[in-house]
């Protein structure tokens, strides 16, 4: 059972709250942190240690000044600096620090750009799994706030990790699509360049050496332009890699090395690699086997540094292969049984198959033709499975096609009702929306003006005047509170809201985070169990959550803690919640309308709110196919139950 009274944040080992309340207005603070900020992104890639010394100045006044946005963008800067330092552990650590604060101002914008960070960290790490998750996370947010700029990087990087494993029709198809939202967009050179590079390298692994140079080159004259020389170093290595395969050898090394010399330069770990392997590449080819196994050697060094998995699965392969040809096979075997290892985790098949054929020869030439045998019908099984994949999902696209274009009638006119009702949803929304908004302008002059003549009359005003002023501005901000309930109201549970596979102890962590100061003024405890996830839009359920937890606190009884409990069991084809609490209850003639819209069932005088946020809760629940209910003894609690499906 977990127990929480206060969920502070931590941010650089301080115990920080993210209140609004407490947002101080400091412009000369506010002021210098954007300035400091934008030096520090500024100096990230080409001077990672000085932007990470601005950063930590940011930090620490932004957690002074309680400017949130600026510490999470500070964060977000510490994460790229990371990055090209080739610290990816510290990368996303910095950008999920960042992510939390991001989540807790509901900034999907902040929210997916730190989800990049942690996805492009773990894609440099060889962990492709964890990075595809956390790029299709970010590529959620961005669509939700159509960021073309970021939808296209994140198109990008899907894309190589499909090249990374092999499925090259798949990065193709990501690469290309992001080329087109970049060219469409007038994206910047270098961007545009990463995308003509990386299609290169696809017809590179195809076996198209001259498509291979024409696009890569196409590349690097974007690069020298715009004055990108990571990318450009980057660019010098793939053409070394083509002059490479066609023999021009010499022309190769005149690239290699130019690239690993600005590599160096830059202090890029990761880029120094690939210059190390492509000249080992030479020197294999010309038979210089001792000097292969160095340049392979130092680029491996470089991968157990900065803990890249598949670098080091790669580069265990070019070394065991460089022992074996010069002859020291005991040596072979030891690297490459741990190449192979590695490359299962990772679930590398076309490094694998690499192994098994290296480990084949390596035991053939030592003559034990056991374990040759062995390793050969490995090298085969993967190969053929290799084979196997590729034309199963030829069929399989096929019997998609079939379906699809059988089904395309039905799908057209599902999606024709479907618009009908999110149109009129969205009329709705709008007018709600618009009501709202201009119905506060008056009531903000009310205060305004209300506020003013206390300043300016209070003195001349006898007791019945102050009275009347007090009285207009109290109900100003009520007529405020309401509409703010109303426009939440007309919002949830809407059908064109996007739902998603949440985790549920997730979102009563943000909850936690949003009532900590209730919570540490009444001593609440919130009390339960392992929650699980659920299909549903992540705005909804914090509503649903946090309405019915700060009800159970506020109807508290006096000198008794407030304890909210929350329990969830599966049901035949749902969840069921329950919320309870030690409060004040509900007597029995009231519980029928504790779900109205605008009912209020106790004082104003004693209680505040607007008596919309329980109907929100029911539109919620109803909108995701549920019920919900409530059990209630006076003077002993409130319990609230209700349902979710398990697949809406």
């Amino acid at each position: 059972m977990r127990t929480t009274s206060s969920l502070p944040m931590n941010v650089t080992g301080k115990s920080i709250l993210l209140s609004p309340d407490k947002n101080i207005s400091a412009s000369g603070h506010l002021e210098e942190l954007l300035k400091i900020n934008e030096l520090a992104e500024e100096l990230s890639v080409k001077e990672p240690d000085e932007a990470l010394k601005h950063t930590d100045e940011v930090i620490r006044i932004g957690v002074e000044q309680y400017q949130w946005r600026e510490v999470a963008k500070a964060y977000n800067t510490r994460g790229t600096a990371y990055w090209h330092k080739s610290n990816y552990h510290g990368s996303i650590e910095s950008h999920q620090q960042a992510l939390e604060i991001w989540q807790s101002l509901s900034d999907n914008q902040g929210i997916g750009k730190s989800l990049i960070g942690i996805g492009n960290a773990n894609l440099r790490k060889g962990d492709f799994h964890e990075a595809l998750k956390h790029l299709q996370n970010a590529l959620k947010c961005f669509e939700e706030v159509n960021d073309t700029e970021g939808i296209a990087s994140i198109y990008n990087n899907i894309g190589v990790i499909y090249k990374n494993w092999g499925d090259y029709e798949k990065a193709a198809t990501f690469y290309h699509k992001a080329l087109e939202i970049k060219e469409k967009n007038d994206a910047p050179k270098g961007s545009i360049a990463n995308s003509y590079n990386n299609i290169g390298i696809l017809y590179f692994f195809q076996e198209n050496y001259p498509k291979a140079l024409e696009y890569i080159q196409i590349a690097e004259k974007n690069n020298r332009e715009c004055g990108n020389i990571h990318a450009l170093a980057d660019n010098y290595s793939n053409i070394a890699l083509i002059h490479n395969k066609e023999g021009r050898n010499d022309e190769a090394l005149k690239y290699l090395n130019e690239s690993l010399e600005m590599k160096r330069e830059l202090g890029d770990k990761r880029g120094m690699t690939v210059a190390y392997r492509e000249i080992g590449e030479v020197n294999k080819q010309q038979g210089k086997y001792d000097e292969a196994l160095k340049n392979y050697l130092e680029a491996l060094a470089i991968h157990e540094e900065i803990d890249s998995r598949n670098g080091i699965g790669f580069f265990c392969n070019r070394v065991g292969e460089a022992f074996m040809l010069i002859g020291n096979y005991d040596e072979a075997i030891s690297y490459l049984t741990r190449s192979l290892k590695i490359n299962l985790e990772i679930g590398s098949k076309a490094f694998a198959k690499e192994s098994y054929q290296y480990l084949s020869k390596t035991y053939a030439l030592k003559s034990n033709y056991e374990k040759a045998y062995y390793y050969l019908s490995e090298f085969i099984n993967v190969k053929d499975e290799l084979f196997s994949e590729e034309r199963t999902k030829t069929i399989n696209e096929i019997q998609t096609k079939y379906e699809a274009e059988k089904k395309d009638l039905e799908i057209e006119k599902l999606n024709m009702e479907q618009q009908h009702l999110i149109d009129i949803n969205n009329e709705l929304e709008l007018f709600a929306g618009k009501a709202a908004h201009d119905l506060k302008e008056p009531l903000r002059m009310m205060s305004s003006y209300s506020g003013l003549i206390n300043m300016r009359y209070a003195q001349n005003m006898d007791e019945d005047g102050r009275e009347y002023v007090e009285i207009i501005q109290s109900a100003a901000k009520r007529m405020s509170t309401l509409l703010n309930g109303l426009l939440e109201y007309a919002r949830s549970g809407a059908a064109n809201v996007r739902k998603e596979d949440i985790d549920l102890n997730d979102i009563l962590s943000h909850v936690e985070h949003n009532l900590q100061l209730t919570v540490e003024e009444t001593g609440a405890q919130i009390l339960y169990d392992e929650l699980p996830v659920v299909h549903a839009a992540p705005s909804s359920m914090l509503q649903l959550f946090q309405n019915i937890i700060a009800n159970a606190i506020k109807f508290r009884k006096k000198d008794v803690q407030p304890t909210v409990t929350i329990t969830c069991k599966k049901q035949d084809r749902d969840y069921l919640f329950s919320i309870a609490d030690n409060g004040i209850g509900i007597p029995d003639d009231q519980k029928d309308q504790v779900f109205e819209i605008f009912r209020r069932l106790n004082s104003r005088k004693h209680y505040s709110g607007s008596g919309i946020g329980l109907a929100t809760c029911k539109k919620i629940i109803e909108g995701l196919g549920g019920t919900i209910w409530l059990e209630s003894t006076h003077e002993v609690g409130t319990t609230f139950y209700f349902t979710i499906p398990f697949i809406v």
